[in-house]
């Protein structure tokens, strides 16, 4: 009897004082990834964006207002010229006004993926999204898909999404209005 007391002491003991570097909950599923300090859904939202392919870096500026349910944005260098356009919504995300270095329909076809996802991760009408896994690991919202995509909300506020079968990563951090 006293072996089975002692020992159940020392397994709540141990399990108490062990450390998990996951740490998730029910909660996490219904925690919205844009919160309202990130995307205002009556104003413009300015982004600087940081892209990184395997051979190289680009930087720009991400412009987005949600509209009737949409989200309308562009996305210009640092120079002024505009790269593209884009229209997403739930079911398809068209890119417009594409620079033509960047106009071939393989590249269209993953860009225009990669902005759906990141724009429409929190409605709930977006399969890829409600088939998603939302964790929080430390303070970082991390939602995966099919271990291809990676979405994370940082806890200094900045987004980073990975493209893992392409290589690419996006980063975006708020412009602060003045």
């Amino acid at each position: 009897m006293r072996c089975l007391i002692f020992g159940s002491l020392f397994l709540c003991l141990f399990t108490t004082c062990s450390s998990s570097k996951k740490m998730t909950s029910s909660e996490t599923s219904a925690t919205p990834f844009w919160t309202s300090e990130l995307m205002d859904n009556a104003q413009r939202n300015d982004f600087r964006m940081l892209i990184e392919t395997p051979k190289a870096e680009i930087t720009a500026i991400c412009i987005v207002k949600q509209t009737d349910g949409t989200h309308k944005g562009t996305i210009i260098n640092e120079f002024g010229l505009k790269v593209l356009d884009f229209v997403s919504t739930p079911k398809t995300c068209q890119l417009v006004n594409v620079v033509p270095f960047l106009d071939k329909w393989h590249i269209k076809k993953v860009l225009a993926a990669d902005i759906q996802f990141m724009m429409e991760i929190d409605n709930p009408v977006y399969n890829i999204g409600n088939q998603s896994n939302r964790v929080f690991i430390q303070d970082t919202l991390i939602i995966t898909y099919k271990k291809e995509k990676e979405l994370q909300r940082l806890p200094n506020g900045e987004i980073q999404y990975k493209n893992h079968k392409r290589g690419l990563t996006y980063s975006l951090k708020k412009i602060g209005k003045s």
